[in-house]
């Protein structure tokens, strides 16, 4: 009863009955007598049917714990953590392990537990106490499978140094999984010709292996890979299906929506997000519950349900925040602007400080090309073009392949607003090559831009091609609306309208108006609203709204009409009040439409 007393003081104040009796490897009938000895003692205390123990004291627990000898305790605590398999007791059984390899190879099960918990920091710093100990004893295998503890996640540090363990075990051991591993961080790095090349290597190697399939979806998740990405995720839900896995049916499901989106396949993605819905329930883990709520999120923006974007959105943060996942800031800056290309951007998003990533590298261009179409977005013609030209031009920039084709359509639409004409004539022929697809970023980062035949209709506009962009747009329009994405109709339509104005034809342009005003008013798409109806202002309140596109204050106005300064800020306001706009920004994007 000692021993059983002892191991149950281990576990904690309150013990598992079933766990109980894995650790003291006691015959059924034999546990149940010791427990009711127990517990006729006073030692123990259990409530009937709830399959659970627990002291009647810390100190009763305590003096328990004490009474082992250093030896069993130890030999207890290492048990209790394989049992229980939590950070807790792991990082109890890491504290008591006298040996350091032993030591090294616990922390490792350690950091896996605190991946699976959300406790990042913890598992980062196990795994390294590892490799240093490998390191130190030149224990190859040892580097190999802490090498293999962690998983890319998207930050600079934790990235970097999972490809130099790779690239450590690599000299002296060459492994499908290693190579697979290897290639996923430098996906992450955006290193992305290694990725590329190191992922087919793995996949020669070991076809079938989970680990190679998931290198090599974020190796080829672009907008020319579909039917490899396709397949690849068939082949992985056919392989987490028929053993049982949920965390391997949930990666193939997921590769699966991302072949959906270039296809824009918005019900089967429907019907995907149940099934995704599923394996996260199984696992119950942030991670799966995050890709559940952000593709729920994206489904919802193609849709143009934007109230409904945004509460599922603030769901995924919270949970993904309280665990510090670096993910967070880049997925809530890059739904947040969807939003706001539709419904208006806030001053959160128009602010310098919101676009600062820290050490994750895939944001270091893609910050700067986003900011600069939020700016245009809004109006800001000027900073947005300034911004735009720190990007270099396109040639220079880096070959993302999950986010080539998202990065193509903003940089057009952004050239396009800017007037950089050589830049949309580049644009435009490598989005030619992509006609038939929908606009999104790959590897899960499902930021939905409508079809690309919208962003070849921005581009013909840009260019005075008006009859080409009459095709494109009413093309696009009559995609999204099959599609079931009116927000992006509302888009396409009204861009075509511009086109139909330019290319002479009046009438039909004011109809299209007439036609879509309604329904951009019913999904509360302001600024596209406001280029839809007809000017209700004044000639000088037309003359007002210019200069608070130029970004006048209300004095400046006041100096350069020659007004009072409260006769400004009334024709501001009166401005506002007849755009049924809320902010000057969105008077701003008004006058750049005009």
């Amino acid at each position: 009863m000692t021993d059983l007393l002892g191991a149950a003081a281990v576990v904690g104040e309150r013990v598992r009955l079933d766990v109980l009796r894995e650790l003291v490897g006691l015959p059924s009938d034999e546990f149940l007598a010791a427990v009711d000895a127990l517990v006729r003692e006073g030692a123990l205390v259990l409530a009937p049917d709830c399959g659970e123990a627990w002291f009647p004291s810390e100190t009763v627990r305590r003096d328990a714990e004490a009474a082992l000898p250093l030896a069993a305790r130890a030999d207890l605590r290492r048990r209790a953590a394989a049992a229980l398999d939590d950070v807790e007791h792991w990082s109890a059984a890491v504290a008591v392990t006298p040996d350091p390899g032993e030591r090294a190879r616990l922390r490792l099960r350690l950091a896996k537990a605190a991946v699976r918990t959300g406790e990042l920091k913890t598992a980062h710093a196990a795994t390294t106490a590892a490799v240093a100990y490998a390191r130190s004893s030149q224990d190859h295998g040892l580097l190999t499978e802490a090498a293999l503890t962690l998983e890319p996640i998207g930050e600079s540090t934790w990235d970097g140094d999972i490809h130099q363990w790779c690239t450590e075990a690599l000299a002296h051991e060459r492994s499908a999984r290693l190579l697979a591993r290897q290639s996923q961080a430098a996906t992450y790095l955006g290193r992305w010709a290694e990725a590329l090349a190191t992922s087919e290597a793995a996949l020669q190697e070991a076809p079938d292996d989970t680990e190679v399939l998931t290198a090599r979806q974020l190796a080829t998740s672009g907008p020319d890979d579909v039917e490899e990405l396709a397949a690849t995720a068939d082949r992985m839900i056919e392989l987490g299906t028929s053993t049982g896995r949920a965390d391997v049916e949930l990666r193939g499901r997921l590769w699966r929506v991302d072949a959906l989106w270039y296809t824009g396949d918005l019900t089967a993605i429907a019907t995907e997000i149940a099934r995704i819905d599923s394996c996260a329930g199984r696992l119950n883990e942030p991670q799966g519950h995050w890709h559940v709520l952000m593709t729920r999120t994206s489904l919802a923006l193609a849709r143009a349900e934007f109230d409904h974007a945004a509460a599922l959105l603030d769901q995924a943060l919270h949970g993904f925040r309280e665990i510090g996942h670096p993910a967070v800031h880049g997925a809530e800056i890059a739904t947040k602007m969807l939003i706001g290309h539709h419904c208006g951007h806030t001053a959160e998003l128009l602010s310098t400080e919101a676009w600062q990533f820290g050490t994750d590298v895939r944001w270091d261009f893609g910050a700067r090309l986003v900011r600069a179409f939020v700016l245009a977005d809004a109006g800001r013609i000027d900073e947005a073009a300034t911004v735009y030209q720190r990007c270099g031009r396109p040639g220079s920039w880096p070959r993302m392949r999950a986010a080539e084709l998202l990065l193509e359509a903003i940089a057009a639409r952004v050239a396009a607003a800017v007037g950089a004409t050589e830049d949309v004539r580049e644009l435009r022929a490598e989005l030619d090559s992509r006609r038939g697809r929908y606009v999104v970023g790959g590897a899960g980062g499902t930021n939905f831009l409508g079809p690309v035949e919208l962003s070849l209709g921005i581009c013909a506009a840009a260019l005075g091609d008006w009859d080409a962009a009459i095709a494109e747009l009413t093309e696009a329009e009559q995609l999204c609306r099959a599609i079931g994405a009116p927000g992006f109709a509302v888009e396409s339509a009204c861009l075509l309208t511009t086109a139909y104005q330019q290319a002479g034809h009046s009438a039909r342009a004011k109809a299209l108006a007439a036609e879509t005003l309604p329904l951009a008013r019913t999904l509360g798409m302001t600024p596209w609203v406001a280029r839809l109806q007809p000017s209700k202002l004044s000639h000088r309140e037309y003359e007002v709204a210019k200069l608070v596109a130029a970004g006048m204050s209300n004095r400046e106005i006041a100096n350069a009409l020659v007004i009072s300064e409260r006769t400004a800020q009334n024709h501001v306001q009166h401005i506002l009040t007849k755009l049924d706009f809320a902010n000057r920004a969105q008077i701003a994007a008004w006058m750049s439409s005009q």
